[in-house]
Formats: C-alpha cells, sequence, structure tokens
C-alpha cells in the first residue's frame, strides 16, 4: 500500500477512479492532440493522473476538481514538450492528415468562418498553434473531442457561455489566418 493509499483510503480511491473513468478519455484525446504520438501520450496521461492521486484530497476540497486536475494535465504536458526540446528531439509535427482536420473545419464551415477547402492542413495546424492557449484548449476540446459547452467550462474554470465566446474569438482569429471569412455567418 503507497503512502497515498494509507491517507486516503478506499472510498476516495473509488471517488478517484470514477472521476479518471470520467475525465480519461478527454484528457487522452487532449494529449494525443498536443503530442501526436499515442504512445506519450498514455504515458504523459499516466504522470498527471499520478499527480492528480497524489493531491486527490486536497482536489477534492476545490469548487471545480475538473480544472485543477486539467491543470495538471497542462504541466505534464508542458514538461514533456520542454523535456522533447531539451533532449533535441523534434517537436510533433503533422505527417498525414488527420481526423482532426476535418472535425475543426467541419465545425468552421457550419459557423461560416472557413470557406469550404481554404488552406491546406498543414496551415490549419499552424493557426490553431498560434491561438492563445485557453483558444486552443477551447477549439480542441469541443471540435476534436466532441466535448459539451458544460464540461469544457468545468476543465477550463470559467462559464458556458466564456466557452461560447472562446469558440467564436478562435473561429474568427483561424478564419482571418487562412483568408477565410472572418466574423460572418453569426
Amino acid at each position: 500500500m503507497t503512502e497515498s493509499d494509507w491517507v486516503v483510503g478506499d472510498r476516495d480511491r473509488l471517488t478517484f477512479d470514477a472521476f479518471c473513468d470520467t475525465h480519461g478519455r478527454a484528457w487522452t484525446g487532449f494529449a494525443r492532440a498536443r503530442l501526436r504520438d499515442d504512445a506519450v501520450a498514455h504515458t504523459v496521461v499516466e504522470i498527471a493522473k499520478a499527480r492528480v492521486w497524489q493531491e486527490w484530497p486536497r482536489i477534492l476540497r476545490e469548487q471545480i476538481p475538473p480544472f485543477h486536475a486539467w491543470a495538471i494535465l497542462k504541466e505534464e504536458i508542458g514538461a514533456c514538450l520542454a523535456e522533447l526540446m531539451m533532449n533535441g528531439e523534434p517537436l510533433p509535427t503533422q505527417t498525414h492528415v488527420p481526423g482532426w482536420v476535418q472535425s475543426v473545419r467541419t465545425a468552421a464551415e457550419r459557423a461560416h468562418h472557413l470557406l469550404e477547402t481554404e488552406g491546406s492542413h498543414e496551415q490549419l495546424y499552424a493557426a490553431l498553434r498560434r491561438l492563445s492557449e485557453r483558444r486552443h484548449d477551447v477549439i480542441v476540446l469541443r471540435y476534436l473531442l466532441g466535448l459539451p459547452d458544460d464540461q469544457i467550462a468545468s476543465y477550463l474554470g470559467t462559464t458556458e457561455a466564456n466557452v461560447r465566446s472562446t469558440v467564436r474569438q478562435a473561429l474568427d482569429r483561424l478564419a482571418a489566418a487562412l483568408g477565410g471569412r472572418r466574423g460572418e455567418g453569426r
């Protein structure tokens, strides 16, 4: 039995496991989107889960536990990317047209922000990387992972209205970066 198991106990372990089951798909999908490698993403998510478990009693006392777990995941993704850079390894890149490209394109087309075939997937990926962290996160969470706004809001520690506003801003910026029709069709 680890120290965390002894301190927290079986009941909290069940709560933690249910929490991870609820949020694991989003964590893994987000890590995959950022790291572009399933094995690395899985490892980072497991490290994040271990950290969340270590901090579980404190996280349970927080007003929005998913927000705090999300922050830990983002820290671990950042640490992984920093380690790649420090080791002189290349940062993740796109080598083929990924499934998320179609998800983001379809969403943007529905919002009348991008022309149907405007820009390559490399340009879209570059435009996504230039978004602010919050805008990038809402695009990935909503369009790649298909999460509802209330769940996105809990991860980001904000309101559903703010999520919707951030999505509109992100789509406007993507459209501008790709030469689409900015702000039309609302």
